[in-house]
């Protein structure tokens, strides 16, 4: 079995040592190397090659997200894990949508970190409690089936979309979005448009299609 391989930034070195710890008890998973500032941390990129970064939180919400994008971009094989202490509902939704594919609080036991890295590995992205005092009903909705257009919605939200931009790009009434979103709402569970956005980017890559651009919007295309 070939060890899938991992890197960690962090400001604390003592936080890389007991990662190494926990995954030299596993057989496939390896840390490759380690880092204590954002310019390292790339360089372990460069070097390793990594499936997987743990990201440390702790460097600044900019620093990081920008960090995220670049990576994301330079680096298309690894998937970054954001590792905070702390972090608001806003910076949790920026990071996933820069391209962060999990974010694991620094407080969670070793066989929840060894499930994140496992989950993220297979390509899904890790998004239990992820924020905190609400807890997530992702686990709760009903199964009740959303229409094209429903996941179309969900698709938008997740890109940060407000309802008159998501009426714009599906040459739709601002009315009619609210009224999908009621469905929405009542399809799946989910109490805000945070959660909504958040299940959205949960599940964009497997399921949400595409919208279509508007005939207007191709026109303009020469």
């Amino acid at each position: 079995m070939t060890a899938i391989t991992v890197c960690a930034c962090d400001s604390q070195p003592i936080a890389i040592e007991g990662l190494r710890s926990i995954l030299e008890a596993t057989e496939d998973l390896k840390l490759a190397g380690g880092a204590n500032s954002l310019l390292n941390g790339l360089g372990l990129l460069d070097r390793y090659l990594p499936s997987l970064m743990l990201l440390d939180r702790a460097f600044g919400a900019k620093p990081v997200l920008d960090w995220i994008a670049s990576a994301k971009t330079r680096y298309p094989q690894t998937r970054t894990v954001l590792w905070a202490t702390v972090i608001s509902d806003v910076e949790c939704f920026r990071a996933f949508q820069v391209g962060a594919c999990g974010i694991l609080k620094k407080s969670a036991p070793a066989p929840a970190i060894l499930h994140c890295l496992r989950t993220v590995t297979e390509g899904q992205m890790w998004t239990e409690n992820l924020y905190s005092p609400r807890e997530s009903r992702f686990g709760q909705a009903r199964p009740r089936a959303l229409t094209r257009r429903e996941q179309e919605i969900i698709g938008l939200v997740a890109r940060g979309l407000k309802n008159r931009e998501i009426a714009e790009a599906l040459q739709i009434a601002t009315g009619t979005v609210k009224i999908h979103m009621m469905h929405i709402f009542e399809k799946t569970g989910i109490r805000d448009r945070f959660e909504l956005a958040m299940y959205g980017l949960r599940i964009t890559d497997a399921t949400l299609p595409e919208p279509a651009p508007p005939e207007s919007r191709l026109a303009m295309v020469p």
